[in-house]
């Protein structure tokens, strides 16, 4: 994996910040903690207990980890280890014991054992870290003589490449920001490289100085890497650190007290990078600058500055490592003194360092010229005895949290950090929670003692919220109730049907509207909705009852017939009809049913769609009268949408029919009627429309036609009234009104603002008042045979309707659509539809409310066609 350091604007200057990884490229997954070159404070044990977390994008339910050694002997490669399960909402996050060494850190992401993204750092460390506190000769000096020359320039940085620091660019203006500021946020955040010659060393050197010589040494030794920080500042001495430490005022010509400088370089290590790295001691070179103070003196400050260290940052056993340093052209016994009595502090966890008065390579009486920083360095290497890493506590790194994501507008995620800090992302934002599309994001969060965490880097990949996916049907989009139609979702990951069920395919097994999302399966982020309209097939079942004569003698016979016509899409099942015949009309005989008590019952097995399926029995009249004979069907297998089975002969619904007969006698006659004991009373009309809304227009339509028969070349008036329910005035209203076959539209009758094209009349409506209704009247000629059935629906308006959705078709039941038929002459049931509308029987009917979600209709007439 790459690091890519990216720079962001704050107040008004460039910050660098760790990004891991180019903002263009997302993988699928991604570790970004811990970065590259990090190293984090191993134990007495030589182990750590190490933080590996990142992001994924694509499903996973195990993510494991393990640390192989980049050479050989340098550490020991770990088994794969996992360090979580079922990781949620695109972050893993784990911890894994690693050996001290210098490893690349290899992650694999796995989904039922299977492994299926990879990603790797490509170094990183458990070592030694260490804090550098002291004057020029531990930040770096140059010593320039009277001729110009630079006697003191620094030695080359480190050849091992396991010596790494977090470097810092004197040069640039955040440097410079830093300087009159001492604020973190303008120092680097955690970038790490080896340490070069003139890399620096934040957060306040500029050189290797000997430091590169000392690391290359130490690593070699304890062949474990080396992280060095470094918070010297030439020209001062302990006693301005114990006073910055302490909020002691002093003056300087150069160091700025108000701003806590010197002591503000450690404080600000100690906060921004010990966090997240561990440390195991401080390396105090510290004297030089202390020879004027006495003896006592000088021990109070080094006490306060290594007591302050210890309080502010909770760590009461942070070890010291003193160097022995005093010389200025010569030792400073007062100096030697004060630093062996703290070093020699019993219980004080303070250290002997080396004694550097013994190396007097110093062109200016000071300063270490190139072969007295090699010395130096040999002389610290060696002082950081193995006896030390082995009985110094150390501080281990501390977790760092995770950053909260969440869903947002379009392929963009939330992502937002812990509550209860200053905020700076890589982006510039300084805002706790920041919305990004694709990208990696880092941030640093400092709390209010200034204590700064950096959460691990969020990788966001191009797309988190799916596509609209599509449904597709196993056949049919009707459904044959009761029955089932298959949805099957084109999206491969986790869907959403609005049934709850999250399967790629469902069984619709009610007539509706379906509705789909399909989700990330990491992030949970859902598509907008696709939906598909389930209709209702129907097994639509009429039936009609016939009579061989229609006047009869006394005692004569007549044959009755009963058919089930079939006007749905889907098979009826088995079929039940009966027929309870009126007093003196007596059963005689039939192939087809059975008679018991006056009722005539016959069962079929099945009406195929389209189909009619007739069966006869001979009956015989006993009497004198006109008879009123009445059937039904008893029973069916299948729903029917416009009747319900034995609900009564008298409801007018198609399931039921009546036919009448009579003697030849003349005068008044008896009346002889079937038996109807179990009508069942209609539903009490309601009204399905919304109250009235003074916020909202609710049109409604309905059509009109001047007469309901004719012949051919005769013509009929058709109106289309448009009605306003609503509590505010509708605009911009257009309606669409669909001639069938056989009826043909007189141009010349088309008012203003009509226009016909075909046998599609349109109309328009400029504005249409609260509580008005508007007329769209035009004459058509009848140019065919049969039912005729005309269809319209309002096509558009400029105000939203509560209850319909314009231009949705006519045979959904909304009051925005209407129907009416009208019958042509010389058709023997022969029907004209105008598409798309829906098949109407050729009865009379009256529109009832919706029940159910379907229109029911009155039927009347004799029930014979």
């Amino acid at each position: 994996m790459k690091l890519v350091v990216q720079p962001f604007l704050l107040v008004g200057l460039t910050v660098m910040l760790w990004i891991i990884g180019p903002m263009q490229v997302v993988a699928q997954i991604d570790v970004t903690y811990p970065v590259s070159r990090m190293i984090v404070q191993r134990d007495n044990n030589n182990k750590a207990l190490v933080q590996i977390a990142g992001s994924y994008a694509q499903p996973i339910d195990a993510v494991e980890a393990r640390a192989v050694v980049r050479t050989a002997g340098q550490g020991t490669t770990t088994n794969w280890t996992t360090i979580q399960t079922n990781p949620l909402n695109g972050q893993f996050n784990g911890t894994m014991t690693i050996t001290g060494g210098w490893y690349q850190l290899e992650v694999r992401g796995k989904l039922n054992g299977a492994v299926v993204a990879t990603d790797a750092v490509d170094r990183f460390g458990v070592g030694e870290v260490f804090a550098i506190l002291g004057h020029s000769n531990a930040q770096g000096s140059s010593c320039i003589d009277s001729n110009g020359n630079d006697n003191c320039p620094t030695i080359a940085g480190a050849v091992d490449d396991r010596v790494t620091v977090v470097p810092v660019d004197q040069t640039t203006p955040e440097f410079l920001q830093y300087e009159k500021t001492a604020d973190t946020r303008y120092l680097p955040g955690l970038v790490f490289s080896q340490l070069a010659t003139f890399s620096g060393i934040s957060p306040f050197a500029k050189m290797s100085w000997f430091w590169g010589r000392m690391g290359d040494l130490l690593v070699q030794r304890i062949n474990v890497p080396v992280l060095i920080y470094n918070a010297g500042f030439g020209g001062t001495n302990m006693e301005q650190n114990y006073k910055a430490a302490s909020n002691i005022p002093f003056d300087h010509w150069f160091v700025n007290y108000s701003i806590r400088m010197p002591y503000a370089n450690l404080r600000n290590l100690m906060n921004l990078y010990v966090p997240s790295t561990g440390i195991r001691a401080v390396l105090l070179q510290h004297g030089e600058n202390d020879r004027n103070n006495a003896t006592d003196l000088i021990v109070t400050h080094h006490y306060g500055v290594i007591d302050s260290v210890r309080r502010q940052f909770n760590k009461p056993n942070l070890a010291w490592i003193i160097a022995l340093s005093s010389y200025v052209g010569g030792r400073f016994e007062n100096v030697r003194a004060a630093q062996q009595t703290v070093i020699n502090r019993a219980n004080y966890l303070t250290y002997q360092g080396p004694d550097l008065d013994e190396v007097t390579d110093r062109p200016d009486g000071i300063h270490f010229s190139p072969t007295g920083q090699t010395k130096v360095g040999e002389r610290w290497a060696n002082a950081i005895t193995d006896t030390y890493l082995q009985t110094i506590q150390p501080y281990a790194a501390e977790v760092q949290p995770l950053t909260s994501l969440s869903c947002a507008t379009g392929n963009q995620l939330t992502l937002t950090q812990p509550s209860g800090y200053e905020y700076t992302w890589s982006t510039g934002s300084t805002s706790q929670g920041l919305t990004v599309g694709a990208g990696t994001y880092s941030a640093r969060l400092r709390n209010p003692q200034n204590k700064v965490i950096f959460p691990p880097a969020v990788t966001v990949p191009s797309i988190v919220r799916p596509a609209v996916p599509t449904i597709t049907t196993s056949g049919s989009m009707s459904l044959c109730e009761p029955g089932s139609v298959t949805l099957t979702s084109s999206y491969t990951g986790k869907n959403l049907w609005n049934t709850f069920e999250t399967t790629s395919s469902i069984q619709a097994n009610a007539v509706g509207t379906y509705y789909l999302k399909a989700i990330n399966s990491v992030y949970g982020c859902q598509s907008d909705a696709a939906s598909t309209y389930i209709s209702n097939a129907m097994t639509d079942l009429s039936l009609a009852l016939a009579v061989s004569r229609r006047t009869l003698a006394p005692g004569d016979t007549v044959t009755v017939t009963l058919t089930v016509t079939n006007e749905g899409g889907c098979d009826a099942g088995a079929v039940t009809m009966q027929n309870r015949l009126p007093s003196n009309m007596t059963f005689v005989s039939s192939a087809d049913l059975t008679a018991s008590n006056g009722v005539v019952t016959g069962n079929l097995t099945n009406v195929a769609p389209g189909q009619s399926v007739s069966r006869r029995f001979v009956a015989r009249l006993t009497a004198e009268g006109t008879y009123s004979n009445a059937a039904q069907l008893i029973a069916q297998s299948r729903l029917d949408p416009d009747s319900q089975p034995n609900s009564g002969t008298g409801d007018g619904q198609d399931d039921a029919a009546m036919v009448d007969l009579r003697t030849k006698s003349v005068g008044t006659l008896a009346l002889f009627s079937s038996p109807n004991p179990y009508q069942t009373p209609l539903p009490a009309l309601q009204s399905n429309q919304p109250k009235p809304d003074s916020n909202k227009a609710d049109l409604s339509l309905a059509i009109e036609l001047g007469q309901r028969n004719g012949k051919p070349g005769q013509t009929v008036t058709i109106t289309l009234k448009v009605a306003n329910q609503g509590g505010l005035a509708a605009t911009g209203i257009r309606v669409l009104h669909n001639l069938p076959t056989g009826l043909q539209v007189v141009a010349t009758s088309l008012p203003a603002n009509m226009t016909a094209n075909g046998s599609t009349v349109t109309g328009s409506i400029s504005q249409l008042a609260a509580g008005q209704t508007a007329s769209l009247t035009f004459t058509a000629t009848v140019t065919g045979q049969g039912n005729l059935i005309n269809t319209a629906q309002i096509m558009a308006a400029d105000q939203p309707d509560p209850d319909s959705t314009p231009g949705n078709g006519t045979t959904n039941g909304e009051d925005d659509t209407a129907q009416a038929d009208f019958r042509s002459a010389g058709a023997a049931g022969a029907r004209m539809a105008a598409t798309p509308a829906a098949t109407v029987s050729p009865r009379q009917v009256t529109d009832l409310p919706k029940v159910n979600g379907q229109i029911q209709h009155r039927f009347s007439g004799n029930g014979q066609q």
